[in-house]
């Protein structure tokens, strides 16, 4: 197995930074070997996981059937009664991902103009799943919330059992992360869609197996069954709370989370809503595209 000294930061950012300088010169992590990806999945080789990212495949009946396939939802965003900001969730594309096919899910929020004034969010969430197991391939974030800051991106190479992932801060500093996975793995995103593929019956609970740099079960439980009137319509729905350990869709500020899915086979979650510090934030249906 060969590694590698991960790169150090350019001259620009050193300047007070020598000890993370030092820190990036010792740290040694393992490159992924190729096994079933198309390039070596290193960081002298990758530096987004928008490179792996090809063209479009052709549906076939190799793939993984996604009852949310093809979708894009739209959501009008509150906290409270007041409007903050709109929000999309959406899969409408396979793309060929390091020679994998992979459903490409999307998921974007953004604040509006009077939000904007004293807590700005731009948040883009992207996952890639394997259009053949609806497991996740890889994972990237960018989170822009107020002062709060994030960009990372982790991919998983399933035969080998490992993961590579790199965080960049704000002032471009980065730091990279290395490690191992069990054969099937999820990202915070891709695990919507997982679960929306099982049956549901309140009282039950499904576990799933979640990597966010280190591995821990998720556990979603169904709670009840009520219906629920939105933009888009009344729905008739089951309640599900997952029991989020790290950072979700959403920077972790948040006490509770539930959803409400369509309690038929595709599951459209037509709200979610998060206890906050103060209050709760909402995300309710809008529009089905």
């Amino acid at each position: 197995m060969t590694t590698f000294v991960p790169p150090t930061e350019p001259a620009s950012h050193q300047g007070g930074r020598w000890w993370r300088a030092a820190v990036g010169r010792a740290l040694v992590l393992l490159i992924l070997p190729v096994s079933s990806w198309g390039l070596s999945i290193s960081s002298p080789t990758l530096s987004d996981p928008h490179q792996l990212s090809e063209g479009n495949v052709e549906i076939s009946t190799d793939l993984a059937s996604l009852t949310a396939f093809p979708e894009q939802l739209s959501y009008d965003v509150s906290w409270g009664i007041m409007a903050v900001g709109q929000s999309t969730l959406g899969v409408r594309e396979v793309v060929r991902f390091n020679g994998v096919p992979a459903y490409h899910v999307v998921s974007e929020a953004k604040s509006n103009a009077f939000c904007d004034t004293f807590y700005k969010v731009r948040d883009l969430n992207e996952s890639w799943m394997d259009a053949r197991t609806i497991t996740s391939l890889g994972y990237s974030k960018k989170l822009r919330e107020g002062h709060f800051f994030r960009d990372e991106w982790v991919l998983y190479d399933k035969p080998a059992s490992r993961f590579l992932s790199k965080k960049t801060d704000r002032d471009g500093t980065f730091t990279w992360s290395a490690g191992t996975i069990p054969v099937q793995v999820q990202d915070i995103l891709s695990s919507l869609y997982y679960v929306r593929s099982h049956q549901l019956e309140p009282g039950t609970e499904v576990v799933v197996d979640v990597n966010t740099k280190r591995t821990w079960p998720l556990v979603i439980r169904v709670l009840r069954r009520e219906t629920v009137k939105t933009a888009a319509g009344t729905f008739h729905c089951l309640v599900v709370e997952p029991a989020l350990r790290e950072e979700g869709i959403f920077i972790q500020k948040g006490r509770k989370l539930q959803i409400w899915l369509t309690d038929d086979a595709r599951k459209v979650p037509v709200l979610m809503r998060v206890e906050v510090f103060f209050g709760h934030v909402t995300a309710s249906l809008a529009k089905m595209l």
